[in-house]
C-alpha cells in the first residue's frame, strides 16, 4: 500500500529539469519523434503523440524529454510513426474541466504520462526524416493500419466501423447515431474491446487448435495462445479491460498447464496487482472500474443467482445469472460515468452476446484472411454484415422499449459504497440464515432495516429547503440553472459560441443537467436570442421535457431563433410567454421572481444587437436576493434606478459578461450586490474590463468569474447563503 501510494505520487508529475514541461506556455520549436498518429473528428484534424527530443527558443535549444500531445490542423496533415519533425508552437497544459463533474481531460493525459499539449496548423510543420531508433509501437501501428485498410477493403462503411470497433479497438468511425442505440439498450462495452472480446478470441483459437492433430495430445496450444493474446493486448493498446482479461486467461492456461486448481479472486487480485503496479493512476480510469467491478459480481453473485434461477432450463439460467449479475455490479458505476442505468441491458445482452461472438469471429477470420485471400475475405464479409445489420436492428428495438433506460442523478461516492455494502449484506446474510437462532436472525433483520431507513432521512434531510443557483461555465455566453426548495427547475439561457461548430449546449449544459438527474425544466427563460444565450438551449428542448418558456419577444431572423421557436411550436405541451416587465412568476409562499425588464421597443429601438431588450430578473427568496441582468448596458441600468429598492440583491450576475458598456456606478450603488459573478470565456471583446473589476472588487466582498473558477454554486435557506466553486 505505502508502495503504491508513493508510486501513484511519482507517476502523477513530470519529473527532470529538461522534461518538456518546464517549457509550458511559452513559443519556440518543438523537435520529435512520432510516436502515435490518428485521424479525429471526422478527419478534421490528426491527433499525434510527439516524444519531445529538443525545444529551441529564440536562439538557444534544450536537450528535452516527454511526450507531448498535438492537434495538427489543415489539410495535407498524414504524419506517420517514427516521422522527425519540427514544430512552431506554443506549449500548453491540458485544459481543466470547466464544471463540477465534468470529465477530467488533464487527469486523463496524466495517466497516459502526458502533461503537455499544442494545436497548430500543418503549414507550421517542418518534416526533418525519419527517426531511426528501433521502437516496436512502430511495428504494432503499422501492422493496425494495414490491418484497417484491409477491413475497408472487404466491408461496406459503416459496417466496416463496427468491425474496427470490436476487432482493433479503433471506435472514431462508428457512426454518431448508433452510441445512443447500443448506450440505452446497455449493450455500449460491446463497442469497446473488453473481457468478453478477448474470452471469445480465446474460446475460439483454443477449439480451432484443439482440431488440429498435432495439438490434441499436447499442452503446445496453451502457450500458443497466450503469446496470441500477449500479441492482441499490444494491437489494442493494453487497454485496462483487455489487460485484466489477458492475465486471466493466461492465469487460467498456466494453471492448466501445471495442474494446478485455478482461483478466478486470485487471478483477478493478481491482474489488478500487475496494473496497478505498471500504472497506478488507472486506478481512477472508467474502464479500470467497470472491467474490475463487473467481473468480481460476475464472479460473486453467478453461483448465487444461477442456484435461484434453478427452475429455469439450463441454457436460459446460465446467461441470465450472469447478465443480471453483471447489471448489478455495473448500475452504480454506469450512473456515476453516464448517468444513465439501462434497465433492458439484462434482457439485450441474452441475445446479443451471443451475435457479438459471431461478428467478432467472422470479423477477424476474414481480417486474417484479407492477408491471404482476398476473395475468400469478401465473401465472409458480405455474410459477416448481415450480422451486423442485425444487431443493429435489436439495438434498435431493445433502446425503443418503455422503461428501456433512465436517465439518473450521479450518485455521490457514499451511495456508491452504502449500495455495495447492501449487495454484500444480503448475500452473506442469505448464507447464513439457516444457521441463526431465532434472537441472531431478528437482530439481523433489523440492522438491514435501520440501515435502509437511516439511508432514506438522510436523502430526506439533506434535500431540505435550500434553494440552488448554478453558474454554469459555458465560455463566453450565460446559462444559470436554479432549482428550488419545491422542486422546480428553471434554467436561463444556454450559453453559445458564435464562431465556431462546438455544440454547447450537447457538451455543456445537457450533461450538466444529466448528472443533476434533471429530466424536466418548469421554466425555461431567454433574456435575449444572441448566439451565446440562445444556442445551447437547442438541444435542451430536443431532449428534455420543457414545461413553460418565456423570452423577450424580440424578433430575429437568424437560423438559431427560427430553429428555437419552431422547437416550441412542434411541442404541444410547451407554454410560451413573452415576457413584460412588472410580470411576477409565483414559485411559492416566500419565492417568487419578478421581471424588471424585457422587450422595449420604443425606448431602446430595434437594435440588432438585442442586448437592451434583455430580461433582467430579481430572484427573491425570503431574505435573499439575486440580480440576474442578462447582457444590458447603461441605458437600461439608468431606467432601472427608478425600480428603487428592487435592485438592491445580495448576488449580481454582472451584465454582459463584465463589458464596459455595463455596470455602471450608479447601478452597482443601488444594487448594492455583495458578490458578484461575472459568466465570461476565452473572447476578443476585452470582457471582463478591468475598470469593470475594479468597480466590482471595490463594491463586492467577492468577485468570480466562471473562466477562473469554473462552475459558481450558491446556496440559500433565504437567509444566508452558501458559495462553492469548482476551482
Amino acid at each position: 500500500m505505502l508502495f503504491g501510494i508513493l508510486n501513484t505520487s511519482y507517476q502523477s508529475q513530470p519529473h527532470g529539469s529538461n522534461h518538456i514541461y518546464q517549457f509550458v506556455h511559452r513559443s519556440g520549436f518543438l523537435t520529435g519523434v512520432v510516436q502515435e498518429a490518428e485521424y479525429k473528428a471526422d478527419n478534421q484534424y490528426q491527433e499525434v503523440i510527439l516524444s519531445a527530443q529538443y525545444f529551441q527558443e529564440q536562439n538557444k535549444r534544450y536537450s528535452t524529454k516527454g511526450k507531448v500531445l498535438l492537434r495538427i490542423y489543415g489539410e495535407g496533415a498524414s504524419l506517420q510513426n517514427r516521422d522527425l519533425i519540427k514544430a512552431r508552437i506554443v506549449l500548453q497544459e491540458p485544459i481543466l474541466p470547466g464544471n463540477f463533474g465534468e470529465f477530467n481531460y488533464r487527469e486523463y493525459l496524466t495517466r497516459k504520462n502526458i502533461f503537455v499539449i499544442g494545436s497548430i496548423n500543418i503549414d507550421q510543420v517542418d518534416f526533418m526524416g525519419r527517426g531511426k531508433q528501433f521502437d516496436s509501437s512502430y511495428y504494432l501501428n503499422y501492422l493496425k493500419d494495414k490491418v484497417e485498410k484491409n477491413i475497408d477493403k472487404i466491408y461496406h462503411y459503416p459496417y466496416s466501423a463496427l468491425i474496427k470497433a470490436i476487432a482493433i479497438g479503433k471506435r472514431t468511425e462508428i457512426p454518431p447515431e448508433w452510441e445512443p442505440l447500443f448506450q440505452d439498450a446497455g449493450i455500449m462495452h460491446i463497442l469497446a474491446i473488453s473481457g468478453l472480446h478477448v474470452g471469445i478470441v480465446t474460446a475460439a483459437l483454443i477449439y480451432i487448435l484443439k482440431l488440429l492433430p498435432i495439438f490434441k495430445r499436447t499442452n503446445l496450444s496453451y502457450f500458443i495462445v497466450i503469446i496470441f493474446l500477449l500479441g492482441y493486448a499490444a494491437l489494442t493498446g493494453f487497454r485496462p479491460s483487455v489487460s485484466r482479461a489477458t492475465i486471466m486467461f493466461i492465469t487460467i492456461l498456466l494453471a492448466r498447464y501445471l495442474n494446478r486448481p485455478y482461483h478466478p479472486y486470485n487471478s483477478l487480485y493478481l491482474a489488478a496487482l500487475i496494473l496497478l503496479f505498471y500504472q497506478p493512476l488507472i486506478l481512477f480510469d472508467a474502464g479500470f472500474l467497470l472491467s474490475f467491478t463487473v467481473t468480481f459480481f460476475i464472479i460473486f453473485l453467478y453461483p448465487i443467482i444461477k442456484e435461484q434461477l434453478g427452475f429455469l432450463p439450463y441454457s436460459i439460467s446460465k446467461p441470465l445469472a450472469v447478465s443480471s449479475a453483471a447489471w448489478l455490479g455495473m448500475s452504480p458505476l454506469s450512473a456515476y460515468y453516464f448517468y444513465k442505468i439501462s434497465y433492458i441491458a439484462i434482457f439485450s445482452n441474452l441475445v446479443i452476446v451471443p451475435l457479438i461472438s459471431i461478428i467478432l469471429i467472422l470479423g477477424l477470420i476474414s481480417g486474417i484472411f484479407s492477408f491471404i485471400f482476398l476473395s475468400w475475405a469478401g465473401l465472409i464479409a458480405l455474410l459477416n454484415q448481415i450480422f451486423v445489420k442485425i444487431l443493429i436492428y435489436l439495438a434498435s428495438m431493445f433502446s425503443s422499449l418503455p422503461f428501456a433506460y433512465q436517465y439518473i442523478a450521479q450518485p455521490q461516492l457514499y451511495q456508491i459504497i452504502y449500495y455495495y455494502s447492501i449487495i454484500f449484506l444480503i448475500v452473506y446474510s442469505n448464507s447464513l440464515w439457516s444457521k441463526l437462532s431465532m434472537i441472531k436472525k431478528k437482530k439481523l433483520f433489523w440492522t438491514i432495516t435501520i440501515s435502509v431507513v437511516t439511508y432514506l432521512l438522510i436523502q430526506f434531510i439533506f434535500s431540505s429547503n435550500l434553494l440552488s443557483v448554478h453558474f454554469i461555465n459555458v465560455g463566453q455566453g450565460d446559462s444559470i440553472l436554479i432549482q428550488t426548495p419545491y422542486k422546480q427547475n428553471i434554467l436561463i439561457d444556454g450559453g453559445g459560441t458564435p464562431f465556431n461548430d462546438f455544440d454547447i449546449g450537447q457538451q455543456i449544459v445537457i450533461p450538466y443537467l444529466r448528472r443533476l438527474g434533471i429530466n424536466r425544466i418548469d421554466l425555461l427563460v431567454l433574456t435575449h436570442p444572441d448566439i451565446d444565450h440562445l444556442e445551447g438551449l437547442l438541444p435542451v428542448l430536443r431532449e428534455i421535457k420543457v414545461n413553460m418558456v418565456i423570452d423577450s419577444g424580440i424578433t430575429n431572423q437568424h437560423n438559431a431563433y427560427l430553429a428555437f421557436i419552431s422547437l416550441i411550436k412542434k411541442d404541444e405541451n410547451i407554454t410560451y410567454y413573452q415576457a413584460r416587465a412588472d410580470d411576477i412568476i409565483r414559485l411559492g409562499p416566500d419565492l417568487e421572481i419578478l421581471v424588471l425588464n424585457s422587450l422595449n421597443l420604443l425606448a431602446y429601438g430595434n437594435e440588432s444587437n438585442f442586448n437592451n431588450h434583455s430580461i433582467v430578473l430579481k430572484l427573491l427568496y425570503k431574505n435573499t436576493g439575486f440580480l440576474f441582468t442578462g447582457d444590458i448596458e447603461e441605458i437600461v441600468e439608468i431606467d432601472l434606478l427608478s425600480q428603487k429598492d428592487l435592485l438592491r440583491s445580495d448576488i449580481l450576475k454582472v451584465a454582459h459578461h463584465g463589458s464596459i458598456t455595463s455596470s455602471t456606478e450608479l447601478f452597482m450603488e443601488k444594487v448594492q450586490p455583495k458578490v458578484a459573478i461575472i459568466s465570461v470565456g476565452l473572447n476578443n471583446f476585452n470582457h471582463p474590463h478591468e475598470e469593470v473589476v475594479k468597480r466590482l472588487k471595490d463594491q463586492c466582498q467577492q468577485v468570480f468569474r466562471t473562466d477562473r473558477n469554473g462552475t459558481v454554486l450558491i446556496s440559500s435557506n433565504g437567509q444566508k447563503y452558501y458559495i462553492n466553486t469548482l476551482r
